[in-house]
């Protein structure tokens, strides 16, 4: 297996680009960031001035947005309504009068209901994954696979036997104070995410760290307390919204995950892990085109364009 590698610190955590080219790696990282730097500006929750910011500081009042915060937006809202609102990106609707979002476009405004605010940042790193190995791989010409911190995309052709990809048990220490570790897997699908509850005394609505650091609402009573749970899917956006559906699921996650046929990896308080369908078996990642004419950038699509969230089986 021939690849490259950079790491590098991201929101709280480690990011890492990864090419099947090693003479690559730079176009890629290069494509990579511009990613990166559209998708905070849009949907960071701790950046005043940021879209995502801006919309919760208005609630109730439209605000005027980018492409990319609304593609995000309809990621998310789409995630809702194929997890049948386990996946909710909207805090705090129950105490509101009206809990619908208003998107209009054009003019490009975004209003949410009065008493709500947005929690899109799981899945802004998820949909920032699949965009930036899909720009990179163009960008590169090669394969290339992103890992930002809790979500993983691969585009273009896969090395033998795959990318290699650690997927982690959960954040900080167990209950009896053992490290989380981490299980190496080679990964050749289009998409890996992982989601936990959030820390303790961590509201969904400003998530800080990486991105497994808020992907859920506060557990209910009664369901039970998942460490970590991991999915493979056919795109990081997908993965994740189903990760974090999987979550609020408790008990019922296994069979939650199992009726879609997907491939989970679960981490229960314990440290002990379940897991669901062909875990972690191989698939054939989506295609992708990487011919461009020389001298010609490739237009950033996924800057006006929803990810397609789809749960349907992979081989």
């Amino acid at each position: 297996m021939t690849y490259s590698s950079e790491e590098f610190p991201l929101w709280g955590g480690v990011a890492t680009v990864m090419v099947e080219k090693p003479d690559r790696l730079g176009a890629a990282r290069r494509a990579v960031d511009h990613v990166i730097d559209d998708i905070d500006a849009a949907c960071s929750a701790l950046r005043d001035g940021s879209d995502l910011a801006r919309v919760n500081a208005a609630a109730g009042r439209p605000v005027r947005v980018g492409a990319t915060f609304v593609a995000v937006l309809w990621t998310a809202l789409h995630a809702g309504e194929l997890t049948g609102g386990l996946f909710d990106p909207l805090v705090g609707a129950d105490d509101a009068d009206d809990a619908a979002i208003v998107i209009d476009d054009p003019p490009g405004t975004v209003t949410i209901p009065a008493g709500t605010a947005l929690d899109l940042w799981s899945m802004a790193v998820a949909f920032a994954a699949d965009r930036a190995a899909e720009s990179a791989a163009g960008q590169a010409g090669c394969g290339v696979c992103v890992c930002l911190p809790g979500s993983v995309a691969t585009a273009g052709p896969v090395p033998d036997p795959g990318w290699p990809v650690h997927v982690i048990s959960g954040r900080g220490r167990g209950p009896r104070g053992e490290p989380c570790h981490a299980e190496k897997i080679m990964l050749r699908s289009p998409g890996l995410a992982i989601s936990c509850p959030p820390a303790p005394g961590r509201t969904a609505a400003r998530p800080r760290g990486g991105a497994v650091a808020a992907d859920m609402r506060p557990l209910v009573r009664g369901q039970r307390p998942w460490r970590t749970i991991s999915v493979i899917g056919m795109g990081c956006v997908a993965a994740k919204a189903a990760s974090i559906a999987a979550l609020a699921s408790g008990n019922a996650a296994a069979t939650w995950l199992g009726s879609r046929e997907l491939r989970a990896r679960m981490t229960d308080a314990d440290g002990h892990v379940t897991t669901v369908g062909r875990w972690p078996a191989v698939c054939v990642s989506r295609p992708v085109t990487l011919t461009r004419e020389p001298g010609v950038q490739p237009l950033i699509a996924y800057a006006t364009a929803p990810s397609r969230v789809s749960f349907a089986p992979e081989s």
